[in-house]
């Protein structure tokens, strides 16, 4: 499994493999499954040095999520989708929405093991919830909402319509395409996923009726 760069934490060398320890075994086994004794053994310390940093298990995991969320939900979760809305207004909408696909299929590489865990985490605690929709889901709302009265006001998308219910379907759309292919990969083979995608795209903008 691929680390996860924590340089922006700014943590010593123990703090820093308790961390990478932490998030390996939480995606393996799960938060509660993950015990200190593991912990501290994939790390190469002693017990009482992952008390010494966090005072309970759960601090760690307070302490990876943070990181994710308030660190790198604005440069990695956030930042393509932006950029992409910002300069690719003038894209037909099909194209727009290939990047968007490719961007998001590129960003759950790069937090794949974090995005487990707060995926598991989030099932489980309200706060993690809170801390998900109000970094993450709220702001992309926002930024796709912007972009897509703009589009509306060219009379490229629909204005008669509950942007929300957009929102979700190009959302739901995207996240179960993205776990077909992370998840479930050896039961759904790709062979051109960029064929792919065009379908996925056509789905979401012709939908199924006969035209």
């Amino acid at each position: 499994m691929k680390k996860i760069d924590l340089k922006e934490l700014n943590l010593n060398e123990k703090e820093e493999k308790i961390l990478q320890s932490s998030i390996k075994l939480f995606s393996e086994k799960g938060f509660s499954a993950a015990t200190s004794k593991e912990i501290a053994k994939d790390a190469g310390v002693s017990e009482g040095i992952i008390f010494k940093y966090f005072k309970t298990k759960k601090d760690i995991l307070k302490a990876i999520l943070l990181h994710l969320i308030n660190i790198l939900s604005e440069k990695i979760v956030l930042k393509g989708i932006k950029d992409i809305f910002k300069n690719d207004k003038e894209c037909d909408i099909k194209t727009v929405l290939k990047k968007v696909i490719y961007d998001r299929i590129k960003m759950v590489d790069k937090i794949y093991p974090m995005a487990q865990i707060i995926f598991m985490e989030a099932i489980l605690h309200e706060e993690i919830r809170d801390a998900v929709y109000n970094n993450i889901i709220k702001k992309a709302m926002e930024i796709f909402n912007d972009f897509y009265f703009q589009m509306a006001e060219k009379n490229i998308l629909r204005k008669n319509v509950d942007i929300m219910v957009v929102f979700r379907s190009i959302l739901s759309n995207i996240a179960i395409f993205i776990a077909q292919k992370k998840i479930f990969g050896k039961y759904f083979k790709f062979e051109n996923i960029d064929k792919e995608i065009d379908k996925v795209i056509d789905v979401i903008l012709n939908g199924i009726t006969v035209q």
